[in-house]
């Protein structure tokens, strides 16, 4: 009897490891759409079981973040009233998707409030164990996709956007482990994922990760000795890992020498941004609010005002056997361009209150989820989107978590 209670106890956790999971990578979905159902009847059973009153705790949250959902009403309000002719429904679908996940894990915490040092370190875990898997089985599973697009490729699209979201927690795990077994893992994995990003050609995310690693060896080192000695052993083993990667794996040698020597090292980026701009700020309401949450319209927008076509520009869909335009801007202009300039500002103080806390909590405690969801922060939605879009889904997710988890040590 006591085995089965500790199973029962331990399958909702499992399910949050599992969504926790999906939601990192994009090779999982299957996963993901089980074990969040599962995790939502499951929370449902226990919230009607032992008639839980989650109003009190779902009201802080708002009240703690408020910027967060002003900021959500107004991708929705855009979607309903302001998206491009014929792409609403594409736009309110595109909120609920980045909003659903979110929601069911949020009332999962609310609910397993009792539990939440276990839900934290159940997602932490969960977010390196992510990264440890698409090192070893993302490049197995991709293998068996029909893909013509080569595997470095594959991996930049699958892997550069959540590697600079994974790292931070995998490396900061490195300096919090106590055990030796687990900082040896966690310096492999480390390694790896270096290895990893300069493999995929991903300049932003090499970028990102350099960033990010030398952020937490300042938050981490215990004194200026210490953070010289690490700043040195990390930049030596960077260096020797971009060495041998230059000599022997091509595309990296391609991405160095067209950083270094080639006349256009933005890869068309900068021709998107001088011809697509204008047309999404020809008038006063594409530029406050926008043609459309998710980007469902961008290539239809596009290509109704005659947006000029141009090699590295345009992609081709064999399945609609169509050529398209290639949505390369960086986040805060594809923000705009969805949800306008008013959503962008909004955007912009969401962020700057989730940091605030997230700094406020670091001085009074440094853990992994702190420490990780800080520095990805900075990362992901400073340094990565600015050459990438990014998913929103995760700044949503940050928010949430920062707000649930950080209150205890903010009122200390």
């Amino acid at each position: 009897m006591k085995i089965n209670s500790f199973l029962l106890h331990q399958f909702p956790f499992l399910l949050l490891f599992l969504v926790t999971l999906g939601m990192f990578t994009n090779d999982t979905q299957g996963v993901l759409n089980v074990s969040v159902v599962l995790l939502f009847l499951y929370t449902t059973f226990t919230l009607l079981k032992n008639r839980v009153n989650i109003k009190t705790d779902l009201l802080a949250l708002i009240k703690a973040r408020k910027m967060l959902f002003l900021f959500g009403g107004w991708g929705l309000f855009c979607a309903i009233f302001f998206t491009y002719s014929g792409f609403t429904q594409e736009a309110i679908k595109a909120f609920f998707d980045d909003w659903r996940y979110v929601f069911i894990i949020t009332f999962f915490l609310l609910v397993f409030k009792s539990d939440g040092d276990k839900s934290k370190k159940t997602i932490c875990y969960a977010l390196i164990a992510t990264l440890a898997f698409i090192i070893f089985f993302i490049p197995i599973l991709k293998q068996f996709k029909n893909s013509a697009l080569p595997l470095y490729l594959q991996l930049r699209y699958g892997f550069a956007h959540y590697m600079t979201l994974l790292f931070p927690f995998t490396f900061s795990a490195l300096f919090l482990f106590k055990q030796r077994i687990l900082k040896a893992s966690m310096l492999l994995l480390s390694v790896l994922a270096f290895l990893f990003i300069l493999y995929t050609g991903s300049r932003g995310g090499f970028l990102s990760v350099i960033i990010e690693a030398a952020i937490i060896l300042f938050i981490l080192s215990s004194n200026y000795k210490k953070l010289i000695v690490n700043i040195v052993s990390f930049g030596v083993l960077a260096i020797v890992i971009v060495f041998a990667s230059y000599h022997y794996i091509p595309q990296v040698k391609n991405k160095i020498n067209q950083s270094l020597y080639a006349s256009d090292i933005t890869s068309s980026r900068g021709k998107i941004i001088d011809t697509r701009y204008p047309i999404f700020t020809q008038n006063l309401s594409y530029q406050l609010m926008g043609t459309g949450y998710g980007s469902v319209a961008y290539n239809q927008f596009l290509f109704d005002n005659n947006a000029p076509k141009f090699s590295g520009g345009m992609g081709y869909s064999r399945s609609k056997k169509e050529s398209f335009y290639n949505n390369d801007e960086p986040f805060f202009l594809n923000i705009s361009y969805n949800i306008g300039l008013i959503g962008l500002v909004l955007f912009l103080v969401t962020f700057a209150i989730n940091m605030r806390d997230l700094f406020k909590s670091i001085q009074v405690e440094k853990d992994i989820f702190n420490v990780g969801i800080f520095v990805s922060s900075i990362g992901y939605f400073l340094v990565y989107c600015l050459f990438e879009f990014i998913f929103i889904d995760i700044f949503i997710l940050y928010n949430i978590l920062t707000a649930i988890f950080i209150r205890k040590i903010l009122i200390k």
